[in-house]
């Protein structure tokens, strides 16, 4: 199956900011998942211009939902957010792709540095 205009979008966006590889493959990921969770709901955009950035907020809302990987929805939703900046939208059209996030308190480590944990806010 050929990629999709909208992926060769992406593609080329990544590339224009200079994405190192672990950052092109997570946004390639990240990109086919939102494609697959745009086309149960509506017609897949053929310009990410066209893209409705509340149907990607809702994405990021359900892939937050039971993610235990905090770390790696942070990494996913700064790809997303940074190809979005680069095909030309405003930081105010993007303020709804965000997660809630809290640093917790752990036990010191052996050495007695300080240790926190990230967990999603419900």
């Amino acid at each position: 199956m050929s990629d999709s205009l909208l992926i060769h979008q992406v593609r080329y966006c990544a590339e224009r900011i200079g994405f190192n590889d672990t950052m092109r493959t997570i946004t390639n990921t990240v990109w086919l998942a939102i494609e697959q969770f745009t086309a149960r709901y509506s017609e897949i955009p053929k310009r990410l211009e066209d893209l409705n950035v509340a149907s990607v907020a809702r994405f990021i809302e359900t892939r937050s939902e039971g993610n235990p990987d905090v770390e790696s929805l942070l990494l996913e939703l700064t790809c997303v957010r940074l190809i979005l900046l680069e095909s030309g939208f405003s930081h105010n059209e993007l303020t709804q792709l965000s997660v809630r996030v809290r640093r917790e308190r752990l036990v010191n480590d052996k050495s007695g540095k300080y240790q926190f944990a990230k967990r999603l806010y419900a």
